[in-house]
């Protein structure tokens, strides 16, 4: 869906991380330069990277926010390791989120809100944020939680899952993806990454021609079994404002509507489910529509904050 409006163009800039990483973030410059809106970092997901956030980011600084997304170690233009980007931690990545939080900061002298896809590897990026908010939500205006983990996910019946998921996903790319630690398995086809990350009515096309824009590493090391089987969090810690958007054909948690109660209930909030979209919302046909819901979410949660 398009709204057919000019917007804004970006700008490349880096921020060191730990171990001498360098962070590609990609910043969209509001339409009004005096806009008194919050900035707005958009977090990816495994195998994908701040291009993702592309058709946001320009429809949120249309809208007159500061937009900033970045790419994880081992993404895109961020630097890559060989030998270590399928091995890093919870904390390293978490690490990456915190730098770039402080950099927009510095930046712009204001809290950012935090948006973050997930999915069967991004959506465990949710798990990412999560562990980031719980020593830092003073920094945070807003949290948006996009298709994103439980954090009551380890208390899964992990066989009744495996079956459920065994059911909608090939087997030997799920198995493939399983021994091997690195999800790009069940989506190194296009028919395999509409089947796992798209909505029915996505066009094989355009699936095509995402497929090549796809990283084929996967820095999840411990990090899956660590959310699957122990607690990431302790939602209670988390005081920031949250907002909690599901997909209505999202096929990458076993059972999608369980999986948004839990968190809705986690937090205390209500939740919004975006018809028609699939796990990869952002990408998905009706992204504008997601973008609408989360930005009238976000205005709600700041005129509370004014009163």
């Amino acid at each position: 869906m398009s709204s057919g409006q000019n917007y804004t163009d970006n700008d490349v800039f880096f921020v060191n991380s730990s171990e001498s990483i360098k962070i590609e973030v990609l910043h969209y410059s509001p339409a009004n330069i005096i806009s008194n809106y919050p900035p707005i970092l958009f977090i990816h997901g495994s195998n994908i990277a701040a291009w993702a956030w592309d058709n946001f980011c320009r429809w949120f600084s249309n809208k007159e926010h500061d937009c900033y997304t970045m790419s994880f170690r081992g993404h895109r233009q961020s630097t890559k390791t060989p030998k270590k980007d399928k091995w890093w931690s919870l904390n390293e990545i978490t690490n990456d989120i915190s730098v770039i939080t402080d950099a927009i900061i510095a930046r712009t002298g204001d809290k950012p809100v935090l948006l973050i896809t997930l999915a069967f590897r991004h959506s465990f990026r949710g798990g990412f944020l999560q562990n980031y908010l719980k020593n830092n939500h003073q920094k945070v205006a807003c949290r948006v939680l996009f298709a994103s983990p439980s954090p009551y996910r380890y208390k899964a019946n992990l066989f009744a899952d495996s079956c459920k998921i065994f059911s909608r996903h090939p087997i030997i790319p799920f198995l493939k993806a399983l021994f091997t630690l690195n999800h790009f398995a069940i989506a190194e086809t296009p028919e395999l990454i509409k089947k796992t990350y798209f909505s029915k009515a996505f066009p094989d096309s355009m699936a095509r021609e995402i497929h090549p824009k796809l990283e084929k590493f996967c820095f999840i090391k411990g990090v899956v079994i660590r959310l699957n089987n122990k607690p990431f969090v302790d939602p209670s810690r988390i005081k920031c404002p949250m907002i909690v958007i599901g997909a209505e054909e999202d096929k990458v948690f076993p059972d999608n509507i369980k999986n948004i109660l839990e968190i809705s209930e986690a937090y205390g909030v209500g939740y919004d489910i975006i018809g028609g979209a699939a796990h990869n919302i952002m990408l998905d046909l009706t992204w504008e529509d997601a973008a609408i819901v989360i930005f009238n979410r976000i205005h709600e949660k700041l005129r509370m904050k004014k009163q």
